[in-house]
């Protein structure tokens, strides 16, 4: 008889029902635990009967994890097929196909809705059966060649739509929904606790599958002795007993897959390190590549090689091109093979390029591998070169002949890889290792400078895995869960650090199952938004041409918070027009697998996105953002300021270039950049092509999820973008009005995390163009010890608007000589040059003569506080009210006006434009920079919220290497009074600046301009009912910035004509 599918379904819709109770619920997880427990309590008779298939149980209840079924049906084409099934006519056939309106019912509803019209008579003798459900679904699976072979040589072909109709014309309304979901492989809205399920079957059953992803062969274990003997739902106690004693009958079956272990994500090199608890790890590179696990089988002689995806799905047809690679490295019929029978190894496939002399891009993979015997995504591609083939590059080795590798701990199993593969070069390969040992003191700083390495060579990321441990934790007894899974390392895992563009929210598609997973939205019009690009942005600017966009991606709910999803919904209303009506520009599809747009937004939004580095999506002659994520949607910022698509392109060049020459710069570069991730932690803002600025907030609250898309940003801004919409609308009515007085984005910190930064090189208007220099860009340059010797602008280019605010006088430079001057900060090339149409400019500063050749008489080490973090083993000469290690002391010394009295004796120009300066000393063996910078900022804030008239608006201070105290160094040197000298000193001891600005109430700021850029990056301090100040922190890590500490090009007093404003 089998287990009845209507019973089944009952667990499911018990577990649908569960939405409005999980709701309200403290622990929404609570309501499903009970009811799967509830539920297989009164069917565990049933379920393990003899009559009952459990595969077929199984797969019905998790479809996706049938990876070798590919039914090659969509909701479209189901759709028709189940019309033509159920004979609709037209009216109910608009009911059924409700699932392509937007914020409509997912296909599963809509065929409970139609069915429920007119219920299928019910014959309780003949109920349908999970077996005879799995069967169908069987034979439609073995007539697409998407399949797994062992899928398509099950059952004969057969078609559909008559295998289907026979279910559907028996089954309730509620049944046929979820079937209609099963054949989708998505019960959304419903998601099953997988692993308590599946121990609510067998409770060696979750255990079994992590170590052989696969159902058939799980059951299979279990039915041997003695596991056959075991209770499947056996009292609490005897649960280790149990699994301890399975552990000796875990046998490797070739022909199926071995699952991975897990693996956390670290979010900093100090998250990592924490995770490592003092264990010997092996650091490996993570190559881009395309996973395989290789089963070899000698007594198999028609076909010895199975090669499985990442999914489980046997993909040997389609590597074919590896296999005499494979014989070759394997040794395979050699005497000197190293197995007898059979091997099961695990590696990585990549291209290797001969002119190149390396791995190419991953791109390049498509056009080698083929997806069931069909190259997918090439259209648009080169064709494959004589000079790039197929390469292996094996990690791991977990079965040789009858040794079960993968209980032996890590250093052993590398070893018996190197022993059983033979290098081939430029062919097959083993993975670059680095081994070790954190209890040594020294060992934080080589994983620092290990990933350091990996980010400036543009590898993907490290794996760490524990020398020590066994493949999977199950083989080593009481083992904590937190030991035996490896940690994934990746540059844009760490909050800050990863590649982020601005560009444009164009249009949006309707996802019914994307819908119906997210439950608790309710109204949803859009799942999915288009990424485009202006591809005529000269044009627009220059001639008011009609916008052209391009669109070059694609973001779902994967690819942001559901908040920024939520937002889009509802701003997306008030900009939302027909595609077929609207034609205030002109949208092109990058390539054909983009989503058709239900709507056009006419105005796009610009948004903060960041990716995994760059890549050429499949079937696109372009690059774009890889696994693209939204962090933030600016509303300060208009279209012209996202990137353009030649801009994006030359972005995408430059981030994936590496520097070969400069290769030690831009290492020591990222090493400093990981230093200040590890102090803030998680709680770093992520910051854009153009740094975003985050600010000190003594009052508001509110903590940014850890995830890989944040909301630091975000969910500040919710009332206040719908307050500009508003606005905007507003001002439909009044003309008169400016919506953009109404600007205003803030971003929410935590009380206790209230000083953490988000690093900037420059003011927000500076950063307006896209090719200026990013710090999270990959190829970003700026550790280069070779400094312009006129560093008067951090990214090289200054607006003509901006050098008229800041009250200076502009001189138009040829592009040939302020490009000399700037090569290593916006080497954009002649492209980028001419794309932008603007001239850069270099400024010199209004000074009275008198200022401008000040003879120096002081050091600015006599003049200029300075803190010393901690205590210092060394000791120096600076006076004791310089080396003050009181933090507030050296806060107050640096709003004085004995401070500001002394700066103008060594700092004159500084001075004029009345900032000040201080000089931090590091000591990151006490307090690492990041921690510093933050504890730094945050007692600034509480200073300034007492902040008296005289003191100064704005200043800088300069974070340097503590051991700056064990050099020679006399304070009263007047070499210190020269520029050049901090060039030398520079690249030794300068980790990052500090800027801070103090806004009051004046009214210049608004007149100038310049107010929606100091509100969005800037934060009230409260002073009392009436005067509030805005308090702005950026870092910067340029090099340049220590440059500013010296104003004079000789000692004879000649005076920098190209010094900066502060």
């Amino acid at each position: 008889m089998g287990f009845k599918f209507t019973s089944l379904c009952d667990l499911l819709s018990q577990l649908e029902e569960n939405r409005v109770v999980k709701a309200t619920t403290v622990k929404p997880e609570a309501p499903d635990i009970q009811t799967v427990a509830q539920w297989f309590h009164a069917h565990e008779r049933r379920l393990h009967h003899p009559e009952t298939d459990a595969l077929a149980f199984l797969s019905c209840l998790f479809p996706e994890r049938r990876p070798d079924r590919v039914y090659g049906l969509q909701a479209a084409s189901l759709a028709r097929i189940i019309g033509r099934c159920l004979g609709l006519g037209s009216s109910r056939l608009s009911e059924l196909n409700r699932w392509r309106t937007p914020g409509g019912p997912d296909l599963g509803q809509c065929v409970e809705n139609v069915l429920r019209q007119a219920e299928n008579p019910l014959h309780s003798g003949k109920a349908i059966s999970t077996e005879e459900i799995n069967q169908t679904l069987d034979q439609i699976a073995s007539r697409c060649r998407f399949s797994a072979p062992r899928a398509r040589r099950q059952q004969g072909a057969v078609d559909i739509e008559s295998a289907l109709s026979p279910l559907y014309q028996r089954l309730s309304s509620r049944d046929a929904k979820w079937l209609t979901r099963m054949i989708l492989k998505n019960y959304a809205p419903i998601t099953l606790p997988e692993n308590f399920t599946l121990s609510q079957f067998h409770v060696l059953l979750p255990h079994l599958l992590q170590f052989q992803n696969n159902f058939e062969s799980a059951l299979h274990t279990l039915s041997l002795e003695p596991m056959n003997k075991f209770p499947p739902r056996p009292d609490r106690f005897l649960i280790p007993q149990l699994c301890s004693a399975v552990l000796e009958h875990l046998q490797p079956r070739i022909g199926y897959k071995i699952g991975r272990p897990e693996y956390y994500k670290a979010r900093s090199t100090k998250h990592c390190y924490d995770l490592i608890k003092g264990r010997r790890m092996s650091l490996e590179r993570k190559y881009d590549g395309e996973y395989c696990q290789i089963h070899v089988d000698l007594t198999n002689k028609q076909s010895p090689y199975q090669i499985f995806s990442k999914s489980g799905k046997d993909s040997s047809a389609d590597r074919a091109a590896i296999i005499p690679t494979l014989t070759r490295c394997l040794n395979v019929g050699a005497v000197d093979c190293k197995f007898k029978t059979s091997c099961i190894l695990e590696g990585e496939l990549v291209v290797w390029d001969e002119e190149l002399g390396g791995i190419a891009d991953f791109h390049k993979l498509r056009k080698h591998l083929p997806r069931s015997g069909t190259f997918l995504g090439i259209e648009s591609d080169s064709p494959p070169q004589p000079y790039e083939h197929l390469m292996v590059i094996f990690f791991d080795i977990l079965l040789l002949d009858d040794n079960i590798c993968l209980r032996a701990p890590h250093h052993q199993r590398r070893l018996l890889l190197q022993d059983v593969v033979q290098s081939i070069h430029g062919h097959a390969a083993i993975a670059e290792q680095e081994v070790v040992d954190f209890n040594r003191t020294e060992s934080r700083s080589q994983l620092e400078n290990s990933f350091a390495r990996a980010i400036a060579q543009r590898w993907e990321g490290l794996i760490l895995k524990a020398s020590d441990e066994p493949y999977f934790s199950i083989h080593t007894a009481g083992m904590n869960d937190r030991f035996g899974r490896w940690i994934k390392l990746k540059k844009d895992y760490i909050p800050g650090l990863g590649d982020t563009v601005d560009l444009l929210l164009v249009g949006a598609s309707y996802n019914a199952q994307d819908a119906a997973a997210l439950t608790f939205l309710q109204g949803l019009q859009w799942t999915h938004f288009l990424v485009g690009c202006l591809f005529n942005k000269d044009a627009v600017v220059q001639r008011g041409a009609r916008p052209h966009f391009r669109v070059v991606d694609v973001v779902d709910r994967h690819g942001m918070h559901w908040k920024t999803l939520q937002l889009l919904n509802q701003l997306g209303q008030f900009q939302a027009r027909d595609p077929e009506t609207f034609d205030d520009f002109h949208i092109e599809m990058g390539r054909a697998s983009l989503p058709v747009a239900s709507v056009i937004f006419q105005m796009p939004f610009i948004v903060e996105m960041l990716g995994s580095g760059f890549e050429k999506p499949s079937g696109a002659r372009y690059f774009s953002l890889r696994f693209p994520r939204i962090l933030k949607l600016h509303d300060d910022r208009s279209m012209m300021d996202a990137a353009s698509f030649r801009e994006l392109q030359i972005l995408a060049e430059d981030a994936r270039a590496v520097p070969v020459d400069e290769l030690s710069q831009e290492q020591h570069h990222w090493r400093k950049r990981l230093k200040v991730g590890n102090g803030l932690n998680q709680y770093i803002v992520q910051r854009s092509r153009t740094p975003s600025t985050a600010s000190v907030s003594s009052t508001e609250s509110a903590v940014p999820e850890i995830s890989d898309t944040t909301m630091s940003a975000h969910e500040a801004g919710l009332q206040s973008v719908l307050a500009k919409d508003f606005a905007r609308k507003a001002s439909a009515v009044n003309p008169n009005q400016n919506p953009t007085m109404d600007r205003k984005v803030q971003t929410h910190l935590t009380r206790e995390e209230e000083g953490h930064l988000s690093h900037k090189a420059g003011q927000t208007k500076r950063h307006r163009r896209v090719l200026s220099k990013n710090q999270n860009l990959s190829n970003c340059r700026t550790g280069k010890q070779d400094l312009p010797e006129h560093a008067c602008e951090i990214n090289g280019f200054v607006s003509k608007s901006q050098v008229r605010d800041l009250g200076v006088q502009p001189h138009v430079a040829s592009a040939k000589a302020v490009g000399a001057q700037h090569k290593d900060h916006a080497a954009v090339g002649k492209d980028a040059m001419e794309d932008t149409q603007r001239q850069d400019l270099t400024i010199s500063v209004n000074h009275t003569p008198v200022e401008s050749v000040i003879q120096p008489n002081a050091s600015p080490l006599t003049t200029i506080p300075v803190y010393l973090s901690g205590q210092s083993s060394e000791t120096g000469n600076l006076s004791d009210r310089q080396d003050s290690s009181n933090l507030s002391q050296f806060l107050e010394a640096l709003l004085s006006e004995e401070t500001r009295l002394l700066f103008k004796i060594s700092n004159p120009r500084a001075a004029s434009q009345e900032a000040v300066f201080g000089i931090a000393l590091v000591n990151r063996k006490v307090l690492p920079l990041g921690q510093l910078i933050h504890k730094i900022a945050k007692a600034l804030v509480q200073l300034v919220s007492n902040k008296v008239p005289s003191q100064p608006n704005k200043g800088r201070i300069f974070f340097l290497d503590a051991s700056f105290l064990a050099e020679d160094v006399c304070p009263d040197d007047l070499r210190f009074c020269l520029r050049n000298t901090w060039r030398e000193l520079a690249p030794r001891f300068f980790y990052a600046c500090l800027y801070w600005t103090v806004n009051g109430q004046d009214s210049s700021v608004h007149e100038s301009g310049q107010a929606d850029d100091v509100l969005s990056s800037s934060r009230e301090v409260p002073q009392g009912p009436k005067n509030k100040h805005l308090v702005s922190f950026y870092v910067s890590f340029d090099l340049v910035e220590i440059l500013a500490l010296g104003e004079h090009t000789s000692p004879n007093g000649s005076s920098d004509p190209h010094y900066p404003d502060i």
